[in-house]
């Protein structure tokens, strides 16, 4: 059961990524923090020591709950396509949500000096390793075709963060989206693997 700490804690990391995607990361302050959660100084301080710190664990916490979501559904058996379906929904919803913002605040963050360009690097070599191991899990499964795994999980993940930092400054239509998130999937599936769903919305 979640204490009521790590409860509070959670409702600081929603609002302040409503927060930083609207404003970038350069200009949010702690004030602004309290001010959007409703706490006081000390309570926002509590948690936190620095919008650095809300950033950085704002970025972690998504990783690591994919990941256990995905360790999770791989050992319960669930299929590959259905796992992945599931992330570009995902995608698609945050995207709906402005996500794009808070791509263009990673930016702004390691361009502020905040953090070394070493944040990019780890970020997206766990993304990789991530999406490489699903893919992995799925050609085991026969679901998806023979490619390398590298290079295809390289790829994904390049487009991705491209498709969420295009749309803060593109208004894409969800048919776009949709249709550009379904292409991942009919391009990697193995013949005859049909989605659960057509559209990725």
């Amino acid at each position: 059961m979640t204490n009521k700490g790590e409860q509070t804690k959670a409702e600081i990391l929603t609002i302040s990524k409503q927060i930083f995607s609207k404003n970038g990361f350069s200009s949010v302050t702690m004030s602004d923090l309290c001010e959007a959660t409703g706490l006081s100084r000390g309570g926002l301080y509590r948690h936190f020591s620095s919008t650095k710190e809300v950033f950085t664990v704002l970025f972690e916490s998504d990783k690591d709950n994919w990941q256990t979501e995905m360790d999770n559904a791989m050992q319960k058996g669930i299929p590959a396509l259905q796992m992945l379906e599931v992330y570009l929904n995902q995608i698609q919803k945050e995207i709906h949500d402005g996500a794009g913002g808070l791509s263009l605040a990673l930016y702004d963050f390691v361009q502020s000096k905040q953090e070394s360009n070493s944040f990019l690097d780890a970020r997206y070599d766990l993304g990789v390793n991530m999406m490489k191991s699903l893919l992995h899990y799925g050609q085991q499964r026969g679901e998806f075709k023979s490619f390398n795994l590298q290079t295809e999980a390289e790829h994904i993940v390049i487009f991705l963060e491209g498709l969420k930092t295009a749309s803060a400054v593109i208004p894409f239509s969800d048919e776009v989206i949709s249709r550009q998130l379904n292409h991942i999937l009919e391009r990697i599936k193995t013949e005859g693997v049909h989605n659960e769903k057509k559209s990725c919305i």
